[in-house]
C-alpha cells in the first residue's frame, strides 16, 4: 500500500512538472502562423504615394494607376457608329519588385469590337509605368493582383 502511494506521488508529480515556471517558457515561444493572405499590410505605391499608410495609401495607388492609364487613352480619338457607355475590368498584378503586369482585359463583345486598339492601348499605357514601391506583408515585399474598372464612354460619330 505504501508502495502504491509513493507510485502515484511520483507520477503526479512528474506530470505536474508541465506547470512549474521554467517550463512555462517554452509555451511562451509560440509563431504566430495565422497569415491572412488575402489582404496586403500596405498596398504598392507610386513615389507621391509613399508616405501615406493604411487606406490612404491604397486609395492613392488606385487614382494614380487609374489616372496614369486613362491619361493614354485620352490621347485616342476613338471612332464608332454606335454610342458606347460600358465599363472594362484590367487585371493587373504588381509584382514583388514594384513591377506592373497586365494579366487579362475584361470586356464586352461590343467594346472589343467597335475598339479593337483598345487592348494594345493598355498594353503599352501599363508598360509605361514606373516600378512601384511593392506591397508589404509583415514588411517582406510581395506580389499582389488588382482589378481596376475604367469607364469607357464614346458617342456616335455620325
Amino acid at each position: 500500500m505504501r508502495f502504491n502511494y509513493i507510485l502515484l506521488s511520483l507520477l503526479f508529480f512528474l506530470n505536474s512538472c508541465n506547470y512549474l515556471p521554467f517550463r512555462n517558457k517554452e509555451a511562451k515561444k509560440e509563431l504566430d502562423t495565422i497569415v491572412n493572405y488575402s489582404r496586403v499590410d500596405e498596398s504598392p505605391a507610386f513615389q507621391n504615394c509613399k508616405q501615406l499608410l493604411g487606406k490612404e495609401r491604397a486609395d492613392c495607388f488606385r487614382q494614380e494607376l487609374q489616372k496614369e492609364i486613362v491619361n493614354v487613352l485620352n490621347v485616342v480619338d476613338f471612332m464608332t457608329d454606335e454610342d458606347i457607355d460600358e465599363e472594362v475590368n484590367v487585371y493587373l498584378v504588381v509584382s514583388k519588385t514594384g513591377k506592373v503586369e497586365l494579366k487579362k482585359i475584361e470586356a464586352s463583345t461590343l467594346v472589343l469590337e467597335k475598339l479593337p486598339v483598345l487592348d494594345s492601348l493598355l498594353k503599352a499605357s501599363i508598360k509605361q509605368l514606373p516600378n512601384l514601391d511593392p506591397a508589404l506583408k509583415r514588411g517582406i515585399p510581395v506580389a499582389v493582383q488588382y482589378k481596376l474598372p475604367i469607364k469607357i464612354q464614346v458617342e456616335d460619330q455620325q
